[in-house]
């Protein structure tokens, strides 16, 4: 489960991408849920000290999500946005904006890739604002993929 993570400039809005790609010892089905089921999105999105609180999930086309994060210090941080792809165990193409940068507007894909007994997952966001709003995702993508493979595991 060592991460992979390659910030790139990419044609596009602002040419700032993000590509982190994990290894789970679990089905792809299980990943996706993990991605779509409210309860265990609560459970591992954020980086740790960060507990979330998914108050709006309807992981379908055109369905919306919102989910707020609570902040060690106290301060409580909303990102919502729209599921444009929803293909179950394969694919989750949706919006990714943070009430508080501005309304600011990122597309996400994760795909999911069964090798063996493990399932590749990939994360791809585009369009970020700038290089250090994409770098501070890298670190809480990576944080919450940290949290993912203790909830996969058990723990």
């Amino acid at each position: 489960m060592v991460p992979k993570a390659s910030p790139a400039a990419a044609p596009g809005e602002t040419g700032l991408t993000l590509n982190i790609v994990r290894r789970y010892p679990a089905p792809a089905s299980e990943l996706f849920l993990a991605w779509t089921d409210p309860s265990r999105v609560a459970r591992w999105i954020g980086p740790r000290g960060v507990s979330a609180e998914v108050k709006d999930m309807e992981a379908r086309p055109g369905g919306a999500y919102v989910i707020a994060m609570h902040l060690p210090s106290g301060e409580i941080r909303t990102v919502r946005g729209i599921y444009r792809e929803v293909a179950p165990s394969q694919r989750l193409v949706f919006t990714w904006a943070w009430d508080h940068d501005g309304g600011h507007e990122s597309l996400i894909t994760i795909t999911f890739r069964a090798q063996g007994g493990e399932t590749e997952m990939t994360l791809h966001q585009e369009s970020f604002a700038n290089k250090e709003r994409r770098d501070s995702h890298e670190n809480g993508w990576n944080g919450s993929f940290d949290k993912l493979g203790d909830m996969l595991a058990g723990k």
